[in-house]
């Protein structure tokens, strides 16, 4: 009989018993995770998210101005993040201790930490315990368990320092780690604790890019979505607002850099035309007063109108160039050129606008995809050669452009100089007053013009002030957004009795052991003639005698019948009982069915040939003191050996004393006559054997038996157990075997599986 594999492999009943046999551990693991959630949740803080809604109004002069995109990146950057640090401090956490867990405190501190210099950034995030005293407080420093195993591999980055030293409020504390000033703001008597963060820049990294989300609301709508994280709502939401702010203040800023310096410009001319229209306005009521006034001619009124045009004409021209240096000087400075819009609508300049345009474009997809791709990566590199190229070609058509207003102003000064000839071949008295009032109404004129372009600079640096709108002040749900505790508690004992299910299939897999009656079925074709359940009670007994109509009882009565339908009808029948090794219940099996036997009215007798490590003995209360050892050595006879136990027709042969040389004395021919002598006697003769797989003392009883019963044990008996069984069977050409599964926990109600597995004839071939 062949071997049908070498594993059984892993089946849902494998499963099912091993959850029902590990239960109290996935119960046990359930509980756990539960208890562990409920630590971990109350010992993690909450924490809230904040929101606010900032409106980016359209710029419709600006054509495909991306509206929030940029904004939004902006938002994002450490330079406007900065300017909020500044206002709302995350430098410093305090904590104070509340039933055995830390409540951070934001507005109430009894203490303030002033004027931080960290030397060793490894004191970051480090708790820090201030013990108040009378005149003077302590500090120490609480490193975890993490900390404390690492000072062995890096002994350089623990950190302490002298838990006895004495410290005073407002005295500068210095050590190797860092130095503050520690002031007390209310008096207070237990223990403070304080979490150094580090410098804006590390609170950014650590802190700020971690909980704060920008994006925009939705994208036919210029609303952006500021969202903060933070363990204390009211702090979330100032550094929202802090942040609304310096974003509108930066970007105003940002925005009136050029029109300021225009401004400027036009302040210092203004001033000036201002000072000479007053020296031309003094002079002509001067020459009014002394001479007798007469009217320019209608050609001179035109020279003197056509001249004012000249010097206005200038005057622009002017202003343009000083607009175009400011611009060359910002964009040798700056490679980011989103200001300059305005500049160019002021110049007229269509063309360097649509480039400013697709470099605003250019910079929105680079911002973007910083985040997924690495410096080097040629996408990336193709977008910033061509954000560099057009930086040259708007720097190429600034200079173009200056040179362009060069040209004109001197086409204009040409023009000027021919009326002012011209002016000259006037009579005396005619270009006296011409000149006057030449010099009064052109320096008018240019006052007015520089006082509307002011107007107009100063308007256009009060309109950047509505291109930003706080929509929603910051505000934060007053229900925390994590831990969330009702999933948790919910999930935690499922994860539990995931992770024990997920360790008994480990158990399974790694298990060799035999686990079901589907293992036998799976790795051998040796009929199986029935299961056997555990007894509850673990002193030894004749548990059939006990109660006749158990579980227990009735399996071996299953057993009992798939014997007699397996065995020929002969005078007597011998059935040895034998097992892989030791402890898997031959004994306690043989003594059972050979009583249940007993009970059906055949005369039955017990033989107890295990002579290495006999017990039969004690399942009858008999001595042991003489028996086969002493038969097969010629102490005694069969009489002598033989005893009658309680129940009647069922007798025993005890082993007797532990004898050097079993091997040899089964082989003896003694035993060969007594079992002729018993076969005259009993109707069924049950020999109790040694194991088959650790002596070979079993081989030659079984070829004398009519049926070989293998006794293993579930959970206990290895499947390799049964491959050397195979070839045992294989090598001596032994029959008539067949397997009983002894403490199944099988449901079944049935115990007799002796139909349908193999042959009658149980053998190992080739």
């Amino acid at each position: 009989m062949e071997n049908k594999t070498t594993h059984s492999g892993i089946s849902l009943e494998k499963i099912y018993l091993s959850l029902e046999k590990y239960k109290w551990l996935l119960i046990s693991l359930m509980l756990i995770s539960t208890l562990f959630m409920f630590i971990t949740i109350y010992f993690t803080p909450s924490v809230y998210l904040s929101k606010s809604i900032l409106e980016i109004k359209s710029k419709p002069k600006i054509p495909n101005d991306s509206k929030v995109e940029r904004e939004i990146e902006i938002l994002k950057t450490f330079s406007v993040n900065k300017k909020a640090l500044e206002k709302i401090d995350f430098s410093v956490k305090y904590f104070k201790s509340n039933n055995y867990k830390n409540i951070e405190i934001y507005t109430h501190s009894p203490i303030k930490v002033n004027t931080i210099t960290i030397y060793n950034l490894n004191i970051i995030d480090k708790e820090i315990i201030l013990y108040p005293q009378k005149d003077y407080f302590t500090l120490s420093i609480k490193n975890s368990f993490k900390d404390v195993l690492f000072k062995f591999f890096s002994p350089q980055s623990f950190i302490q320092f002298d838990d006895n030293q004495k410290y005073h409020y407002g005295k500068r504390i210095k050590n190797k780690f860092f130095e503050v000033i520690i002031n007390k703001n209310s008096e207070f008597k237990e223990k403070i604790k304080f979490i150094l963060c580090g410098s804006n820049r590390q609170v950014y990294s650590d802190i700020i890019q971690k909980n704060l989300k920008v994006q925009q609301i939705n994208p036919d709508a210029s609303l952006i979505e500021i969202s903060f994280k933070d363990t204390l709502p009211q702090r979330g939401n100032n550094y929202i607002d802090a942040l609304s702010k310096s974003f509108i203040d930066l970007s105003i800023q940002a925005k009136n850099e050029q029109n300021n310096k225009v401004l400027t410009f036009i302040n210092e001319q203004l001033n000036k035309t201002k000072a000479m229209l007053q020296f031309s306005e003094d002079k002509l009521e001067r020459y009014k007063t002394t001479h007798k006034m007469i009217e320019p001619s209608i050609q001179a009124q035109k020279y003197i109108e056509k001249l004012s045009q000249f010097e206005i004409q200038l005057s622009k021209n002017l202003l343009k160039q000083k607009l175009i240096s400011n611009l060359l000087d910002f964009a040798s400075k700056n490679s980011n050129l989103d200001t300059i819009a305005t500049s160019l609508i002021e110049l007229n300049d269509k063309s360097t606008l649509q480039l400013s345009n697709t470099l605003q474009s250019l910079q929105i997809k680079e911002s973007n995809l910083k985040s997924e791709l690495t410096s080097k990566h040629p996408q990336l590199i193709t977008i910033r050669t061509q954000m560099d190229d057009i930086r040259h070609k708007i720097v190429y058509n600034l200079k173009n452009l200056r040179l362009l207003i060069l040209q004109k102003n001197r086409s204009l000064n040409t023009e000027k100089s021919s009326y002012l000839s011209k002016i000259e071949t006037l009579p005396k008295k005619e270009k006296n007053i011409v000149n006057i009032n030449r010099d009064y109404q052109i320096n008018s004129n240019m006052y007015n013009y520089l006082l509307k372009k002011k107007t107009d600079s100063e308007l256009l640096v009060v309109s950047t002030l509505s291109d930003y709108k706080i929509i929603d002040k910051a505000y934060a749900n007053k229900k925390a957004i994590k831990p969330k505790k009702t999933q948790l508690m919910l999930f935690a004992p499922l994860i539990g009795l995931l992770l024990g299910i997920i360790l008994v299939i480990i158990l399974q897999i790694l298990n060799k052991k035999i686990a079901s009656r589907d293992d036998l079925i799976a790795l051998t074709k040796l009929p199986i003639l029935g299961l056997i359940p555990e007894l509850k009670k673990k002193n030894i007994q004749l548990e059939v005698y006990t109660d006749l109509h158990s579980r227990f009882t009735e399996s071996y009565r299953s057993l009992r019948t798939n014997i007699d339908t397996k065995i020929p009808n002969e005078n007597a029948k011998v059935i040895l009982i034998t097992s892989t090794v030791a402890n898997e219940g031959k004994t306690t099996i043989t003594s059972n069915l050979a009583s249940i036997f007993q009970m059906a009215g055949h005369k039955s007798i017990i033989l107890n040939l295990d002579l290495r490590k006999p017990t039969l003995h004690d399942y009858f209360d008999l001595h042991n003191e003489k028996g086969m050892s002493t038969y097969l050595t010629g102490q005694h006879t069969i009489q002598d050996i033989i005893f009658a136990t309680k129940y009647t027709n069922l007798h025993v042969i005890t082993s007797g004393p532990i004898p050097h040389n079993p091997s040899e004395l089964i082989l003896s021919k003694r035993l060969t006559e007594l079992l002729e002598v018993l076969e005259t006697r009993y109707d069924y003769i049950f020999i109790d054997s040694a194991p088959i797989g650790l002596v070979s003392d079993s081989i030659p009883l079984m070829k004398l038996a009519n049926q070989n019963i293998l006794v293993l044990r579930e959970n206990f008996s290895e499947e390799s157990f049964l491959s050397s069984i195979h070839n045992i069977i294989k090598t001596n050409e032994l029959k008539n075997i067949g397997l009983v599964l002894n403490r199944s926990t099988s449901k079944s109600n049935s115990y007799g599986y002796g139909y349908g597995y193999g042959d009658s004839d149980a053998s190992v071939n080739s």
